[in-house]
């Protein structure tokens, strides 16, 4: 990294271009979609700037006074931000009082950088993250192709149908990703409606929502670990994608078969 880069954020950074790397290898992350944003407040000491770019927040987030995080900045394409994260990666920094954000360049030669267009919703769940006490500092938002792919079919139109499917048949999942994913119905990308609702299946307990048509987003202690939850459904999904393809009749676990994994691993 480059010696303007705080130390302490480099180990985040080296994270975010390494996740950054993986989502755009498994197009996940086409053009400039996709971001990554990291709760550091406390690897980063500092107060809040004043005279930075900022913008008032729609609604105060008082569970993230004073807190700091990276955010991937708008219009970054993952596949450069592989190489050279320093620059295409904003601090932002919430007021003391909660309401505004202000943000900026972690180099010198930054330039006119914003934060990821999806910055509000992202800070609108770190805040429920915050108020329960949770030890997720990561969210991670990309485009699964196989998950994806999954919710235009009608059987998958709702949670439960769609996480027995990946459950049955492939039961590392329940391991790995054991609340399944989250499936919202198809909202505008980018509008305050799927924001909101997002926000509320993560206070519901979600830590991975799918989004109908779209892509999904999770949480997690860091962006590798939330990585690695949506790999592993996207993986089931796409076996269910093959098996379907086949044409040959598959079942999955049965209904014993998944009692005595849900035992094992929890409901």
């Amino acid at each position: 990294m480059p010696p303007t880069v705080p130390r302490p954020l480099e180990p985040v950074l080296r994270e975010f271009a390494e996740v950054a790397g993986c989502l755009w290898d498994l197009g996940w992350a086409e053009a400039s979609a996709g971001n990554i944003s990291a709760d550091v407040s406390e690897l980063l000491k500092v107060p809040p700037s004043k005279g930075r770019a900022g913008t008032a927040l729609p609604t105060p987030l008082p569970a993230l006074a004073g807190r700091s995080f990276l955010v991937t900045a708008t219009g970054s394409r993952f596949r450069d931000l592989r190489r050279a994260p320093e620059d295409k990666v904003c601090l932002v920094e919430v007021s003391p009082a909660g309401d505004h954000v202000s943000w900026r360049g972690i180099v010198w030669n930054a330039g006119d950088i914003r934060p990821s267009s999806e910055l509000i919703s992202h800070l609108g769940i770190h805040a429920v993250l915050r108020e329960q006490r949770s030890d997720h500092r990561a969210i991670l938002h990309a485009h699964p192709t196989h998950l994806a792919t999954l919710t235009h079919l009608e059987r998958c139109s709702g949670s439960a149908e769609l996480n027995r499917l990946l459950w049955s048949i492939h039961p590392e999942v329940k391991l790995l990703a054991p609340r399944g994913a989250t499936m919202l119905p198809h909202l505008v990308p980018g509008s305050n409606e799927l924001g909101a609702a997002t926000t509320r299946a993560v206070r519901d307990g979600a830590d991975t929502v799918l989004w109908r048509y779209h892509g999904c987003l999770a949480h997690a202690p860091d962006a590798s670990t939330a990585l690695d939850r949506i790999h592993v459904l996207d993986k089931a999904a796409r076996m269910v994608l093959l098996c379907l393809a086949s044409g040959e009749p598959w079942r999955g676990l049965d209904d014993r078969e998944l009692a005595e994994l849900f035992a094992r691993y929890g409901h």
